[in-house]
């Protein structure tokens, strides 16, 4: 009898629904070898049904514990893994709520997380749900390839690091306590939840009490002493198994298994698959070694080891010779090490002949002063010499060039650009063979020098002036300087030359997205599009600018476009996310978002979009977590300052909103929303000067923005200027002709001035917007005052009607 686990899915293609346990796939019937308590305490909840604040969708599966449902969460509008637990032993449910309660400190993007848990109407826990795939599956498929491998172990060590950094064992670490998303990030789960079961399987508890599964269990763990190094080796027999397609141990019988862990060394991996990576063996091996203080110290270590082992670095497990680097190196990167060994090869040549033809000058300078050789003679031999020197470097220079139109990934690297730049120089003092302007220009620009990258542009167009791509970088140079205009100029030029680029309409609409003139904008991408349809950063630029002017149908049909070309464009999840939450579609948004942090996991960007979904389900904890996250990798990061006050806004915390709108202005000082939202802020503290300081900076960097006109009228009232108060409202309401609160205030102010005409036009305009209360009441008091006292008591009633709903 193999005690391995029978595992199920075994198509080509495994698709298994995330599972807050390792579970069995749903039975049509309760398990025989259940109790029968236990089968009586198995409360199935029908699809459709609600529990608690969870709407049901389905089951997941069964375990030892309990059965797994895909919920809905109405309160946070998000999907879950609803966990219902048997009504067992209440030791064991004490166990698990105390577990469960330590699982809520492990906030880690590699760690399934834990959202809720409780006993009413049952006990029960909440976790994250991951439509995916385990480890295991992949295993069976006999589809793990060593590269990937290695990714993916480096963030389950992560993971686990920061689990026992917070004090907590795993326990039961193997392939189907490892999930894998859509986008191929590992999310480990199942933590301090191994259970004890009758089950004789090794895929339970061990009888007697054990915790976690013994083919994955260290010899210390067998003898009830686990600690950090037994998840090491139980993480060690998961990667021998994905090497392998097999574990190191197997047997008839649970105490022959136990034997073999006890006594048998595991067979080197390298014996069944030879293609295995010598150091990946190693690593393996040592991490199972049978002693737990020769295996790595803590999984921040194996971390650092396994990053090792994929850049070709030396590692611990064992020696790693240069020949083995130098090999690794060049297979890994082939095309390219051909291409720099080549220019490397060019270089030494040329500082060869520099240096021998430089001596050679200098030993012929002091035989000619020595021995007075005739000097003409001495200029002949400088001048040839100085020709070579010449040569060699625009041989360089050629090289350089076809390299960059080659590689690709050269183009975007700095440090490349920023190494041959420095030759620039002693190339235009030798002499050039050919007009090198242009690549002198793209270089320089790339290793972050725009002004010498713009004076070798402008000597380049002057020596050719029918060159559409230096007028194309050129104007790329101006947009990066923020001259757009300058940009579209350059961006006309080329277009002139060139009426086929996609590029250069691309990098147009751009510029003219910066200049806000969006209808141009939407033309240049639109023919972008009909040159070259596959370029999905077209759609993407497109989709920005839809999203700009708010059309967010078509910027959603954009941004979903990239996704269907470019599965991994992390930016297109962010926005699409974004779009999603103007749908008031939040739990889409939240799919995206994540999927825009696991494909992104260090960009402020990503998680300032989370938070902003977070702060829309008025989740404002995660909200203020993803802000301060994306503050923290990058502090310069204004919008971030901006969402967050608006968050410190929300919560009354007007001292921290306003420290965080004033880090905006600090850091952009042309973001006029930031302004009128400090002015609100003067305003309520009666700070009157501040206020229409903040609010009329607003209006002179955005001379349409109503909410600006809208602020600074309310403190013209308080301030008793009146004229200046209507003349802003009027502004405001011209801009924004349905602007609800703008009538209800000015409403208001003619009230209070006894111009009751003009106060029951704007209650009535304001009720026609929204009808409510307030405005009736206002309508109220108008007609009271007129002594219309039948169209005073109706407003009266329609007031108390709107009042008690």
């Amino acid at each position: 009898m193999d005690h391995r686990k029978q595992k199920n899915n075994t198509g080509k293609n495994p698709h298994v629904a995330y599972r807050a346990e390792t579970i069995r796939p749903s039975p049509t019937k309760i398990p025989s070898n259940m109790s029968t308590n236990e089968q009586e305490n198995y409360q199935v909840i029908q699809t459709g049904q609600h529990f608690g604040r969870y709407i049901i969708h389905g089951e997941l599966g069964r375990g030892g514990m309990g059965i797994v449902y895909k919920a809905f969460d109405q309160k946070f509008q998000r999907f879950v893994a609803l966990k219902v637990m048997l009504e067992k032993d209440r030791n064991e449910i004490k166990r698990f709520m105390r577990e469960a309660a330590i699982m809520t400190q492990l906030d880690h993007p590699n760690i399934v997380r834990l959202y809720d848990f409780g006993d009413a109407p049952q006990s029960y826990l909440t976790m994250e749900y991951i439509d995916g795939f385990t480890l295991e599956d992949l295993i069976r498929a006999k589809k793990v390839p060593p590269k990937f491998l290695l990714q993916v172990l480096i963030k389950v060590c992560e993971a686990l690091s920061h689990a026992h950094r917070q004090k907590v064992l795993h326990r039961d670490i193997k392939p189907s306590n490892i999930m894998m998303t859509r986008q191929g990030e590992p999310k480990v789960m199942d933590f301090g939840l191994a259970k004890v079961s009758t089950d004789k399987s090794q895929s339970m508890s061990i009888p007697g009490g054990f915790v976690g599964t013994v083919l994955y269990m260290s010899r210390e763990q067998l003898d009830g002493n686990p600690s950090q190094q037994s998840d090491i080796y139980s993480l060690g027999v998961t990667m021998y198994e994905a090497l392998t397609y097999q574990t190191p141990y197997q047997g008839d019988s649970f105490h022959e298994i136990c034997f073999q862990i006890i006594r048998n060394d595991p067979i080197p991996p390298r014996r069944m698959n030879p293609s295995i990576s010598p150091y990946f063996e190693a690593v393996c091996l040592k991490c199972l070694d049978k002693k737990p203080q020769r295996r790595y110290q803590n999984f921040k270590q194996l971390a650092r080891e396994l990053r090792n082992l994929q850049s070709n670095q030396p590692i611990i497990a064992k020696k790693y010779t240069a020949w083995n680097f130098f090999v690794s190196l060049a297979k890994r990167y082939k095309t390219t090490f051909i291409s720099l060994a080549t220019i490397i090869s060019i270089l030494c040549c040329s500082l060869v002949m520099v240096i021998h033809y430089s001596i050679d000058a200098d030993r012929a300078r002091v035989r000619a002063e020595k021995q007075s050789i005739d000097a003409d003679r001495a200029r002949v031999k400088a001048e040839k010499q100085k020709n070579q020197i010449r040569r060699s470097l625009n041989k360089v220079m050629s090289a350089l060039d076809r390299s960059l139109q080659k590689h690709k990934v050269l183009q975007n690297d700095k440090e490349f650009a920023q190494l041959f730049s420095k030759i620039f120089q002693d190339v235009e003092e030798f002499g050039e063979d050919e007009n090198w302007s242009f690549l002198k220009a793209y270089v320089s620009s790339q290793s972050g020098d725009l002004q010498k990258g713009m004076q070798y542009y402008n000597e380049q167009l002057q020596t050719n002036p029918q060159d559409p791509k230096g007028y194309n970088n050129r104007g790329i140079l101006y947009c990066n300087l923020k001259q757009y205009k300058k940009a579209v100029q350059d961006f006309n030029a080329a277009i002139k030359i060139n009426p086929k680029n996609s590029e250069t309409y691309n990098n147009r609409g751009l510029a003219y997205k910066e200049l806000k003139d969006y209808t141009r904008a939407i033309q240049d991408f639109n023919t972008a599009i009909a040159i070259n349809p596959k370029n999905f950063e077209i759609y993407y630029n497109r989709g920005l600018v839809y999203k700009d002017i708010k059309d967010y149908t078509r910027a959603f049909t954009d941004f979903d476009k990239v996704i269907k070309i470019n599965s991994q464009y992390g930016k297109a999840y962010e926005n699409r996310a974004l779009v999603y939450e103007n749908f008031k579609n939040y739990e889409k948004a939240l799919q995206d978002a994540n999927a825009a942090i696991q494909l992104r996991p260090n960009s402020e960007t990503a998680y300032n979009t989370r938070g902003i979904i977070y702060q829309a389900l008025k989740n404002y904890s995660l909200a203020l977590r993803d802000y301060n996250k994306a503050l923290q990798l990058k502090p310069t990061f204004w919008y971030a300052y901006y969402c967050r006050g608006d968050l410190y806004r929300n919560w009354q915390q007007f001292d921290k909103a306003f420290a965080d709108y004033s880090q905006v202005i600090k850091l952009n000082d042309d973001y006029m929303q930031a302004y009128s939202n400090r002015g609100n802020i003067y305003y309520m503290s009666q700070k009157y000067q501040e206020a229409i300081s903040d609010y009329s900076q607003a209006i002179r960097l955005e001379p349409n923005f109503a909410n600006a006109y809208a602020g600074r009228a309310l403190v013209y009232c308080n301030l008793k200027k009146y004229k200046e108060a209507e003349a802003d409202f009027n502004k405001a309401l011209q801009i924004n002709p349905r602007f609800f609160i703008v009538y209800m205030n000015r409403g208001l102010v003619y009230l209070s001035l006894e111009k009751y005409k003009p106060a029951i036009k704007d209650f009535q305009s304001a009720t026609a917007i929204s009808p409510n209360w307030k405005s009736h009441k206002g309508l109220y008091q108008c007609y009271q005052a007129l002594g219309k006292y039948k169209k005073a008591q109706y407003h009266l009633r329609k007031m108390q009607q709107l009042k008690n709903k």
